[in-house]
């Protein structure tokens, strides 16, 4: 028995916590290193220089120097199962996926283990490499002294990447280790060659291509961590600071979190004050008398996909001796440390514990399970909170963090900050914090604590005045002990249940604490039984502070799934707050709210089962709070597995313990690659056969599954997790079966399929035929073309929206009218030729570098064109158009750079460049509105004409958007680019008909270029004050329809059934038959419902919960506002249905038809009540009812009538001309005292008094005819049929101001809460446009 794993024995837990397969002796294997040269596979496997340096660069992507790279290490493993092969195999490549298995096959490079404990560690600081660098903002006096350079802040930069398989040294002039990871064989005799450093600011970016060695972090996230290391900035010290520590939490932009553990630390070094190409030299001896001793910051940055900050840090202390060392000595450690750290297993959810040793004579580090497989793990004290805070102060806390405030948390000491906030999302579980989460916010960033929106961020304290001028922030005070709120913030208080139920149970939590729990304990008499029992009772007093939590929101939440609705999935929020007592409404109505709570709503909506789901059943009594006073955690909230159905420890024993695995020793350098993997596999399998509990079995199947896989045995690894279907499915590993079985290659697939744990397993075989997602792909469309003959436009028509080259009619009547030069037929050749040009086109666009994508473009931006090879000041290129922007991607290291954006462009020039070995070439030049922005030229040569067509309709595009506020026009614009270039591309051949008429061709498809020359782009200061946005209703439709009727909805005032209630909608009832439903924030289309089959021309909202549609069909569409379904129609009409009103308490509506016929209708059980006909009619166009009166009035195109509600005409007006004829109504409305009509065939205006009777007003229109009115503010909004908008002052009649919104005419008009106009228009404009009711020219 080695001496390692005899201390580790001996420190085990002695008093019955040591159980289930707990193997307290290694077994010792004499396996002895393979040279390379003996191992007859070697050829078989081994690839070229040439190969490897490839894959390197596939890894880091290096920019052009031309550095070749080292040569890794290989060696073999000593495996009696691999089958001996001839030397002259022919040598295979090596395998392209990130994780390609061979059973038969020794690997060369270690295989990243999935559970690993960290997954890299990153060194960051200065050393004589980098020497001192300054921070950009230091200010650096020639005549400086070398005692200030120890007040200057410093640069801290990149100095080693390390993972499992690679030790990456940016600054190095050796940049990869070429005898990384370390293993006991002949490291290859060839000398590595340097690859350019990693520079910060413009640092590599990991190839997404797929590649056999890959970091787990974007390099963002690594280049982020000299800020994060080091947040209050990096200074030379004079004298040696102590080391410490600090934890991190680190967000992709996925979402996804990492977690770090920061040792801060200093060496010693001899600065020279002499510069040497611009930077302060550090040396590690120096005859230099000038030389001035320094201690220099460095920081070793461990970084995990879960959360053991402690176990880090303890892994972290054991390299401290090393640090004082010299330099190569101590990365030799760091690498050693980072290799044994990567091979180090984390537990699945369960009761093994992992134990293991760093070094010998070195106490065991323990890895406990997470209590269940949908949590993460503890492994931070969560007593730390009630150590700096009041009860009153948690709980208030946890209510800031309830309903969703802006939270900044300080203290001068960074690394309380990490493990406070951590405890807090711990307190508010079962609910998750979706929003901003930076714990530790560097000084450079603290601008970051302004911006908008819901946020948990951490900082120095040093910064607390500042801090405290910005509004809406509740501060955290960790030092001062206090909670500080800003005085705009109104937040209730957790109910009282709430808070008796929390407080009483912390009082028995807090009796287990260690001190306490001592004075009735004989004291230990060795240390390891002191700390034995110190652990236990630390984490008993853990289970029982998230108990505490737990059971508070049992009480406050316990009877949640009364007023659910499953079938529905339906929510019901007011009768929920209705049932809570008076003084509690305001926390149920605020929390109900927050997207906390409706993510749990949902997660209990579609009856996920996850440890959460036990809260229904949580039936605690509390009519008698004396209930609460003995602590009963054997009915805990989160029971429903094997795993967490086990009762909570007790601190004096009798319970079920943890099951301790201890790890053998992990010798470093390696013996062989797999040697340590396969030790453990040894000895898991010989717990797993003494292993009594179901539960520590499915551990052990766990880890051995995970070792199999990382040994490159993936079917011995699917067949462990297989058996975890008999034992405890709840750690069953879905994402990692499925990845590994996507890689497998199509021998293994089939070997797979022959197994027969494989044909037993329902499961496995379900999770095997998964594909992980891989991006979205353009589906391929099989269509038969014509060959031959001519194509009429409804056949062109057909084609091209079968192709998708093109969905509006309007677009592709533009496009067969370029091709055919105005003719009525187009040839099939010239057909096939555009469309070959276009599939051409669409292959280009995706030659761009993913890496360009990934990190200059937004996810919406389209490349649309790509240059030919040009020169340009950036070197030899290929110009890039997007619909966003300009760029160069130079050639060879296909690095970015950016011209300019579309909306930055002043103006295009078209030149003659001149050139020492050319007379002249065509040339374009680009000029920008910004300041001091030179012009870009581009020598495009045979080109320049095209780009200058395509650019010049991009720009002309976006102008006229940006004036229009309709961002739709962008994507049209970008879709004629594409056509375009098709179309020039087509007529290069020989017997295109277009080839003779590309003028034509591009005076038709440049449409919005045209348009610009028209004026479009720019517009009346009163329109543009006053316009807000405008959008396409039928956008993704081949025609444009008429928005018929508009009604909109305002957020939160229907019963919040479903998360949508708080959101405003647009309701537009269309001419194409269809009801569409935009959200009223963003005006995204949320649902359409094509029901009627003919135009809808009215809508009205009823009770809020339905919204009724009437159309041309004679029909009324009652649509439910929460499932958007048209489940219930009136069809009591007998003509065309033109107009709905409702009265204000919503228990009446009245609908009519265009023949006279009014229907009244009982709300609530939609029956009719009584029908009323308007006699000498058959021009009923509108009604409404005047809630002053309790009358009717109605508009009949040749009247305007108030009846009564038998019907009865109780006044009559009618608009005469000068002849005494009628003159035609089209719209009205009605003011407080006064009626409003429009005439439908002349521009006037006329207003009656309500009461006398009297016509008051004549007002005059410069147009053909009024369509629609509305009364907003002091102003009534006008429609015309020509499209403008007049705004009349409602008191005196004086015409105030004119708007220019649409070409067609408004055939919709309504109001937003009084803030917003929305008008619709006819099919020829078929727009939405939306404006600010009050606004300043």
């Amino acid at each position: 028995m080695s001496e390692s794993v005899r201390y580790l024995k001996s420190n085990l837990p002695t008093d019955g916590t040591l159980s289930d397969g707990c193997i307290t002796e290694h077994v010792t294997r004499n396996i002895q290193p393979l040279h390379i040269s003996d191992d007859p596979e070697w050829l078989t496997q081994s690839y070229g220089a040439y190969e490897y340096e490839e894959e390197l660069r596939d890894v880091f992507h290096f920019s052009g120097n031309g550095g070749s790279l080292p040569q890794l290490n290989r060696a073999g493993s000593d495996n009696s199962s691999l089958a001996t092969k001839s030397a002259t195999t022919k040598p295979r490549a090596r395998p392209a996926n990130r994780l390609r298995h061979r059973m038969s096959m020794v690997d060369a490079k270690l295989t990243k283990l999935p559970n690993s404990l960290i997954e890299m560690c990153v060194l960051v600081g200065l050393d004589q490499d980098t020497g001192v660098r300054c921070a950009r903002h230091a200010q650096v006096s020639e005549a400086a002294s070398w005692s200030s350079f120890f007040s200057l802040p410093l640069d801290p930069q990149i100095l080693a990447v390390i993972n499992n398989q690679d030790a990456y040294f940016p600054n190095a002039k050796m940049t990869f280790d070429s005898y990384f990871p370390p293993v006991n064989a002949k490291a290859s005799t060839k000398t590595p060659r340097k690859a350019p450093p990693l520079k910060r600011g413009a640092s590599r970016r990991l190839s997404t291509k797929p590649r056999p060695v890959a970091f787990p972090h974007n390099q963002e996230m690594i280049a982020s961590l000299p800020t994060l290391c080091f947040p209050s900035e990096a200074f030379l010290q004079q004298s040696k600071p102590p080391e410490s520590f600090q934890y991190l939490v680190l967000t992709s932009i996925s979402g996804s979190r990492s977690y770090a553990t920061c040792l801060t630390f200093h060496r010693q070094y001899l600065l020279n004050i002499q510069t040497k190409d611009g930077k302060l030299e550090l040396q590690v001896d120096s005859s230099d008398s000038s030389s001035v001793k320094c201690w220099v910051p460095t920081c070793i940055c461990v970084i995990s996909s879960q959360p053991y900050f402690l176990v880090m840090k303890q892994c972290l202390s054991t390299l401290i001796p090393s640090l004082n060392e010299e330099r190569s000595e101590m990365l030799k450690s760091l690498k050693y440390f980072t290799i044994q750290m990567t091979m180090i297993p984390t537990p699945p959810a369960g009761s093994l514990c992992v134990s293991f040793c760093l070094g010998e004579n070195q106490r065991p580090i323990t890895v406990h399970p997470p209590d269940n497989p949908e949590k993460q793990c503890v492994d931070i004290p969560l007593n730390l909170p009630f150590l700096r805070f009041s009860l009153d102060d948690i709980l208030e806390i946890v209510t800031c963090l309830l309903t969703q405030q802006r939270l900044v948390f300080l203290s001068e000491d960074y690394a309380l900050l990490t493990p406070i906030v951590e405890c807090f999302l711990l307190f508010i579980l079962p609910f998750k914090w979706p929003f901003v989460y930076v714990p530790v916010v560097s000084s450079s960033l603290l601008d970051l604590l302004e911006a908008p929106g819901c946020f948990i961020m951490g900082c120095n304290s040093v910064h607390r005045q500042r801090i405290s001028q910005i509004e809406g922030l509740v501060m955290v005070d960790i030092d001062r002990r206090q909670v500080v709120k800003c005085k705009t913030i109104k937040m209730p208080s957790i109910p009282e249940g709430g808070v008796i139920t929390f407080k009483k149970l912390y009082q028995s939590a807090s009796s287990k604490q260690y001190e306490i729990a001592m004075l009735s304990r004989p004291a230990s008499t060795t240390l390891d039984s002191d700390c034995s029992f110190r652990d236990r009772i630390q984490r008993q007093y853990q289970r029982d502070i998230q108990e505490c939590f737990t059971e508070m929101y049992a009480t406050l939440f316990r009877d949640v799934y009364d007023f659910m609705y499953f079938d529905q999935r339906r929510f019901k929020d007011d009768e929920f707050i209705a049932s809570r007592p008076d003084d509690e409404k305001d926390f149920y109505t605020e929390f109900l709210q927050t997207q906390l709570f409706k993510t749990f709503k949902y997660d209990r909506l579609d009856k996920k089962k996850d440890y959460y789901l036990n809260l229904s059943k949580r039936q605690r009594p509390l009519n008698s709070m004396e209930s609460y006073s003995r602590r009963n955690f054997s009915r805990s909230l989160i029971t429903h597995s094997p795993v967490s159905s086990r009762r909570a420890d007790s601190f004096k024993g009798g319970s079920t313990a943890y099951t301790y695995f201890c790890l053998p020793t992990c010798e470093v350098p390696l013996p062989t690659i797999h040697q340590f993997y396969d030790s453990c596999i040894e000895q898991i399998s010989i717990s797993i056969k003494t292993a009594k509990s179901a539960s520590v079995k499915a551990s052990y199947l766990f880890l051995r599954g995970m070792f199999q896989i990382a040994c490159s045995r993936p079917l011995n690894g699917l067949d462990d997790f297989h058996n975890l279907h008999t034992t405890d499915l709840s750690i069953f590993p879905v994402e990692e079966i499925t990845r590994v079985v996507e890689d497998l290659s199509a021998s293994e697939k089939a070997e797979l399929e022959e197994q027969d744990f494989y044909k037993r397993g329902e499961i496995l075989n379900k999770i095997s035929q998964r594909k992980r997602p891989t991006g979205t792909s353009t589906p391929t469309i099989t269509e038969d073309l014509p060959q031959e003959g001519l194509l009429c436009l409804a056949e062109f028509v057909l084609h091209i929206q079968n192709l998708e080259i093109a969905i509006d009619m309007d677009v592709i009547d533009r496009l067969f009218n370029a091709l055919t030069g105005n003719q009525s037929v187009l040839d099939a050749e010239t057909f096939l030729f555009f469309v070959d040009a276009w599939k051409e086109g669409e292959i280009e666009g995706t030659a761009i570098p993913d890496e360009i994508y990934e990190r200059h473009l937004v996810h919406t931006e389209s490349v649309l064109k790509i240059s030919s090879l040009i020169s340009s000041v950036q070197g030899m290129g290929r110009l890039v158009l997007t619909d966003k922007r300009l760029f160069v991607v130079t050639q060879g290291n296909n690095t970015f750079h950016e011209v300019i954006r579309i909306k930055d462009i002043s103006c295009l020039e078209r030149f003659e460049r001149s050139f020492l070995l050319l007379s002249s070439a065509p040339a374009l030049r680009v000029y920008s509105k910004l300041p001091d922005k030179e012009p870009y030229m581009a020598n495009l040569k045979g080109e320049r004409n095209t780009w200058y067509t395509l650019i010049n309709e991009m720009w002309s595009g976006r102008a006229i958007a940006d004036a229009q506020k309709d961002p739709h026009i962008v994507q049209q614009a970008a879709r004629n680019i594409c056509l375009l270039d098709a179309a020039i591309r087509s007529a290069e051949n020989a017997g295109a008909t277009h080839a003779k008429h590309l003028e034509h061709v591009s005076q038709v498809l440049c449409h919005f270029t045209r348009l610009k020359e028209e004026g479009m782009a720019s517009v009346a200061p009163e329109t543009g004050s006053a316009l807000v946005h405008k959008f396409n209703p039928s956008a993704n439709e081949a025609q444009r329809s008429t928005v018929e009727a508009m009604l909109y909805t305002p957020g939160n005032r229907s019963d919040g059934r479903y998360e949508e209630d708080s959101c405003p909608r647009l309701w537009c009832a269309m001419g194409s038959g269809k009801v569409k439903v935009f959200d009223g924030s963003n005006f995204l289309l949320e649902a359409e419902i094509p029901e009627a089959k003919d135009r809808v021309c009215c809508l009205a909202c009823v009770k809020g919960e339905q919204i009724w549609a009437g159309s041309f069909d004679t029909t009324i569409y009652i649509i439910d506002v929460f499932t958007y379904s048209a489940n219930k129609q009136l069809m009591d009409h007998n003509d065309i249905v033109s107009d709905i009103t409702v009265t204000s308490d919503q228990s009446t509506a009245y609908t009519a038809s265009l023949n006279g016929q009014i229907i009244e209708w009982d709300t609530a059980s939609l029956t009719k009540t009584k029908v009323i006909q308007l006699q000498n009619t058959d021009k009923l166009v509108s009604i409404k009812w005047d809630d002053a009166s309790h009358r009717l009035w109605c508009c009949t195109k040749d009247d305007i009538r108030l009846i009564d509600k038998n019907g009865a005409v109780l006044q009559k007006f009618v608009h005469r001309d000068e002849k005494g004829f009628p003159i035609l109504l089209e719209t009205f409305i009605f003011t407080k005292n006064t009626v409003w009509a429009g005439c439908g065939r002349r521009g006037e205006i006329v207003s009656w008094d309500k009461m006398s009777f009297k016509r008051l007003k004549v007002l005059k229109i410069d147009c053909r005819g009024v369509s629609k009115m509305v009364a907003v503010d002091k102003w009534i909004w006008v429609a015309s049929k020509q499209g403008k908008i007049h705004l009349f002052d409602k008191e005196t009649g004086k015409h105030e101001k004119a708007l220019t919104g649409h070409n067609d005419a408004i055939r919709s008009m309504t109001q937003a809460e009084m803030r917003y106009v929305l008008t619709g228009a006819g099919s020829r404009d078929g727009k939405v446009a939306v404006w600010r009711a009050q606004f300043i020219v």
